[in-house]
């Protein structure tokens, strides 16, 4: 019970932020092109953190040579990946520079921190279980 807690926490956040900036799309209190921006944004910072999330799994019963190599190499080419969206989006997607960059920031280094957690949680269970 305490780990859906946990998840439900970290999730309520970018969905407040979804909510929230289409409330004010909604309501005609920002135009097109900030909603647009702040919305890819958080879309494509969404997108890595599901891939990084993936990979974690992936590699994380494997040995350890395995378990870097996928998740550093993920790491990897999910920034590859970050940077072909961002240019994608900034040369062909009508978004606001500044808005755009900020909201990809904030939610990249957020979505990270909860990597983070999700490899100590995962760590302590394994720890857990081999003491048992």
């Amino acid at each position: 019970m305490k780990k859906n807690r946990i998840f439900y926490f970290f999730s309520i956040i970018p969905l407040l932020f979804i909510v929230g900036i289409f409330t004010l799309y909604i309501s005609k209190k920002i135009n097109s092109e900030l909603f647009f921006s702040l919305f890819y944004g958080t879309i494509f910072s969404t997108f890595n953190f599901f891939l990084g999330t993936i990979s974690i799994y992936f590699g994380f019963e494997k040995s350890n040579n395995i378990f870097l190599l996928v998740v550093f190499g993920g790491l990897v080419v999910r920034l590859l990946l970050m940077l072909i969206l961002i240019v994608i989006a900034l040369k062909f997607l009508f978004v606001t520079l500044y808005s755009f960059i900020f909201t990809n920031f904030i939610f990249y280094f957020y979505y990270l921190l909860i990597e983070i957690f999700i490899l100590i949680h995962k760590k302590k269970l394994i720890i857990k279980t081999n003491n048992d």
